[in-house]
């Protein structure tokens, strides 16, 4: 699947201290010596509507030596950006996700580090922030169609084990909307998974994740689809 992105996005920086924004969200590299002669030195920006640096996150980089390669410090920066992006959407911004980025800034994204990071982002993050991002990863997965498919099975299986539907989601683009999740009687479970797979895929996965809960919904998903649900390098070109 072809990953569309707003205009804004792209590299930034050099071929030797990269950087990347996704959204409102920038990672970039600098060479600071006197700060670790070892290591590269880590920036993350937070952006407002008008692009304009509104919070930051930095520190020295354990997770690059100086010596490490061009492709791997531009495979850091791009992923880390991606991974974050869609998560600093309320009014704590980058406080809350301060631990996720911690460790990637220190362990680094390997895949077993990055499922750590992102069980920490799902943690600190909304639920219509774990909602894009698990919406992204499908789609680019298996594709929205087929991701809708398999969200089908499983909406219908969460809906009659409750015998009713979900209380209310948080506000949000991605929440279903409110006919979707008032109360419901059993007799018409049925018509209550209708109208949800029925809503597309980001309704389907804001049911899913108000239902089971925004920190378990990956692993969720995961065991129910066996598909690895974590953002991979190759999703993002590099």
């Amino acid at each position: 699947m072809t990953l569309h992105r707003p205009l804004g996005d792209g590299w930034l920086g050099t071929r030797e201290l990269p950087g990347y924004r996704a959204g409102s969200v920038v990672v970039k590299l600098d060479d600071l010596p006197e700060v670790d002669p070892a290591h590269l030195y880590f920036d993350l920006l937070l952006l407002d509507g008008g692009g304009r640096p509104q919070q930051t996150h930095s520190g020295p980089c354990p997770a690059l030596a100086r010596t490490e390669s061009l492709d791997q410090r531009s495979r850091f920066v791009r992923v880390v950006a991606e991974v974050v992006r869609h998560t600093p959407g309320d009014d704590r911004g980058l406080s809350a996700i301060a631990p996720a980025l911690d460790f990637m800034r220190t362990s680094g994204i390997a895949p077993e580090r990055l499922a750590t990071a992102v069980q920490l982002l799902d943690n600190a993050s909304s639920e219509s922030a774990v909602v894009s991002s698990l919406k992204e990863v499908l789609a680019l997965s298996l594709g929205e169609e087929e991701a809708h498919r398999a969200l089908s099975d499983i909406v219908s299986t969460l809906v009659r084990a409750s015998g009713r539907g979900a209380a209310a989601p948080e506000p949000g683009p991605d929440a279903p909307p409110a006919a979707l999740v008032a109360p419901v009687d059993p007799i018409d479970l049925e018509a209550r998974v209708s109208a949800i797979n029925a809503g597309g895929l980001a309704v389907q996965l804001s049911y899913v994740v108000h239902a089971v809960g925004k920190a378990r919904a990956r692993r969720y998903l995961r065991d129910a689809t066996a598909f690895d649900l974590l953002p991979r390098p190759d999703m993002f070109g590099v």
